[in-house]
């Protein structure tokens, strides 16, 4: 039941297809002769219906291209690996990513991309964690109680949905594709969630600030998402298993671009909070302080706990 590794080939099977679709109207060389960009396009993840949150999407191209006095294009991935995807093909100039899909790029791509900034929480952290959670009503209320239960993956490309649940659940010794008696990849964030209340699985797991209400499905994440659109009542879930701290998702740009124009788009980004609320929230999904500079090796724990995943996958290969 072991996922493929992150590869440009498993980018490709997961979701080139609709990175493919999804960018086709923007034909044409991006650059000019020098190198300097027509225009900018951005990527994020989001299988987005939301018709609040996707005019804030659109504020959030007007102003960053306002800002930077380029044109910005969005591309809205149709698959959690899209953005990476689209990154490593040379479709995107920057764009949020999970950390696990940042570590995959940055294997493959070396010093042609950096993670400049990250996002800071409302309570100062930089970090947020995975939750596994079942319906209120189940008997579930630990995580030794899940063994020989069925459970819901985010997306094996996903660090708090799969990668980082995997990690943990090797450290208490429970190996995780012999612990439950079946696993799916649910798609998606808000699939995983969607798993639980329909009863496909006994348990999901997906990601939060781990900070603020709980009954408001904390400051952000999916959780809060889901709460804010009406289809989820935190009352219906209990969260039983909550991850240690996870670096918060980094903002990745491709280096091949003028130096004053990186600089600025790093600047553009810090800035959005205060230039547009609704903007920065729909793009980082909830409430944060914004983003902020990301420390030297901020993500070499996340590096490392991947490397592990492949280790521990070639000795059951």
């Amino acid at each position: 039941m072991s996922g493929p590794l992150l590869t440009r080939r498993a980018f490709g099977g997961l979701a080139a297809g609709g990175a493919a679709l999804m960018l086709a109207g923007c034909g044409g060389s991006r650059f000019e002769a020098d190198g300097t960009p027509r225009y900018l396009v951005s990527g994020f993840s989001v299988l987005e219906t939301n018709p609040a949150r996707i005019g804030s999407l659109r504020n959030y191209e007007t102003v960053i291209g306002k800002e930077l006095g380029v044109p910005l294009r969005s591309f809205r991935a149709s698959g959690y690996s899209g953005v990476a995807l689209a990154m490593m093909n040379d479709q995107i100039d920057f764009g949020i990513m999970g950390p696990a899909n940042y570590a995959t790029i940055k294997k493959e791509m070396g010093d042609a991309v950096d993670a400049p900034l990250t996002m800071k929480e409302s309570d100062g952290r930089t970090t947020y964690v995975a939750v596994i959670f079942v319906k209120a009503s189940s008997d579930i209320r630990s995580l030794d109680d899940l063994r020989g239960r069925t459970m819901a993956f985010a997306d094996v490309n996903s660090a708090s949905g799969y990668l980082i649940p995997r990690y943990y659940l090797r450290k208490e010794g429970k190996d995780p594709d012999a612990f439950f008696s079946r696993y799916i990849f649910a798609g998606g964030h808000e699939q995983a969630v969607s798993s639980v209340l329909t009863g496909t699985t006994d348990a999901g797991v997906t990601w939060a600030s781990g900070v603020g209400e709980v009954s408001e499905g904390y400051t952000r994440g999916i959780l809060r998402r889901m709460v804010q659109a009406g289809s989820l009542d935190m009352n219906d879930i209990r969260i039983i298993w909550t991850s240690g701290p996870i670096p918060n998702g980094p903002f990745v740009m491709r280096k091949r671009m003028p130096a004053d124009l990186f600089a600025r788009i790093i600047d553009a980004h810090i800035k959005l909070r205060d230039i547009d609320r609704a903007a920065f929230e729909a793009l980082t999904g909830g409430q944060g302080q914004g983003f902020v500079p990301a420390p030297p090796g901020f993500y070499d724990v996340i590096f490392e706990i991947k490397r592990e995943e492949e280790a521990a996958r070639r000795l059951k290969a």
